[in-house]
């Protein structure tokens, strides 16, 4: 009888302990600022978002990344996958990033981070820390990439076709220029969305 007594006692002490494991990972759950959505449900209007909000793409990990502001840039579906396609000028020292990681990240921050996002696209990871210098707090996604806390949109995407621009089928205005300005004519990087959140 006291073994049954006893065995009853245990039971009831281990479902109370799942009890209280388990509430407390939805508390986690609900404690986290970033949801994740599937690419079709992101709601921005690519246009607004792109051109007239801007972007930052973000290449490499913890100690070696870069992040640069873009304008230029287009989401869809390619061979049967989401897709975010962004474009790199090979004068932009986010390049070498670009090339060298396998993952690149597109966020989007709210209107109140525009002056930010200018400074961001105006000065050259090269010559300063572009993270604390624009005051973001760099987060890292599962797969070691970097999206930031004051983003309120983070698209996470694996590198599947990257190509430069071929000078001679550029049109005639897009070469002369890229001769006027001295910009490295871009590379155009396709990666296959794995993961959206926003906030």
């Amino acid at each position: 009888m006291k073994k049954i007594i006893t065995l009853l006692f245990a039971a009831i002490a281990i479902m109370s302990c799942n009890k209280t494991s388990q509430n407390e990972q939805v508390e986690i759950l609900r404690d986290k600022p970033w949801q994740e959505i599937s690419p079709s449900e992101i709601e921005l209007n690519p246009l607004q978002m792109i051109d007239r909000d801007w972007l930052e793409v973000s290449a490499g990990k913890e100690g070696k990344m870069n992040l640069m502001t873009i304008s230029w840039g287009s989401i869809g579906e390619l061979w049967n996958k989401p897709i975010f396609t962004v474009y790199v000028s090979t004068s932009r020292y986010t390049h070498q990033f670009m090339e060298e990681n396998d993952y690149f990240t597109v966020t989007h921050f709210p209107a109140s981070m525009k002056e930010k996002l200018a400074y961001l696209g105006r000065v050259s990871g090269r010559d300063e820390d572009k993270v604390a210098g624009a005051g973001l707090t760099v987060e890292f996604t599962e797969l070691g990439n970097p999206i930031y806390a004051e983003a309120d949109l983070a698209i996470e995407c694996r590198k599947i076709y990257a190509q430069q621009f071929d000078a001679c089928l550029l049109p005639p205005e897009q070469r002369a220029w890229y001769e006027q300005t001295g910009n490295g004519i871009h590379y155009m990087y396709i990666g296959e969305i794995l993961h959206v959140w926003k906030k």
